[in-house]
């Protein structure tokens, strides 16, 4: 933020900037969430009044999903994964979210919504979203319906890597969603879009939904890792960047 100094001429503004942004090896100015939330975390360990050894070994086993133990920037946090039950939860709050509704403002049942395209309706069911893993795989279901089918759902897979063989970020999925020709073919591109926006909203969580780096910010979702059995992400801080910009 520029905050005007009383010198300041109308229409100009002021800024300050680092006076050298070398010599400071990879250290950086912890922000004050995560100084406030390393606070808070040895007051509530402290009124535990539990053995320090406990203590200790209880803030190894958590590690960064700690406020107290933000990620560098740039650095990666130690994986996170959840079993596949959990995505029976985490899945239709994501999609919830990425049809445009806020879970807090959002009564149950969920309200179904409502897509148009010219003439076209389809009627999607964000609460009703499911997914199901594979090795290297996720496939997200939607319910949707219209006029020509009444209730149906469309499936989208997503291709990834596995805990054995990485892929980084990388995911690729199949030009049309499955489902029936009438519903594919008219909203292929919304659908594919619509699952891939629950996807990363529920990696999302998963990354920055503890822990945190340490100017304060979410941590972001660097890699996937899917089997069978769990959804994994390998959470990291958010690159840095100089106050003042780039220079040449």
């Amino acid at each position: 933020m520029v905050r005007p100094s009383a010198g300041n001429q109308a229409g100009s503004t002021s800024r300050t900037a680092p006076a050298s942004t070398s010599g400071g090896g990879d250290r950086t100015v912890p922000g004050p969430d995560a100084i406030a939330g390393a606070a808070l975390t040895t007051q509530a360990l402290a009124r535990t009044r539990v053995n320090p050894d406990a203590a200790a070994q209880v803030i190894k086993v958590l590690g960064d999903l700690l406020p107290g133990h933000p990620v560098r920037a740039g650095s990666a946090a130690v994986d996170r994964t959840v079993p596949a039950d959990t995505l029976t939860q985490l899945i239709p709050s994501a999609a919830i979210v990425a049809a445009g509704l806020d879970p807090a403002k959002t009564a149950l049942p969920v309200p179904a919504v409502v897509w148009t395209s010219g003439a076209n309706t389809l009627l999607v069911k964000p609460a009703g979203v499911k997914a199901a893993l594979g090795d290297g795989t996720v496939d997200i279901t939607v319910p949707v319906t219209c006029d020509q089918t009444g209730d149906t759902t469309v499936t989208v897979t997503f291709m990834t890597g596995t805990p054995d063989r990485p892929a980084g970020g990388i995911v690729t999925t199949e030009d049309h969603p499955r489902g029936p020709a009438i519903v594919v073919e008219n909203w292929a591109e919304p659908l594919v879009a619509f699952a891939w926006h629950t996807l990363v909203v529920a990696t999302d969580a998963l990354s920055g939904g503890a822990g945190g780096d340490v100017a304060g910010h979410d941590l972001v979702t660097a890699a996937l890792g899917v089997t069978k059995s769990g959804l994994g992400v390998t959470p990291m801080g958010r690159h840095a960047f100089p106050a003042g910009g780039l220079t040449s």
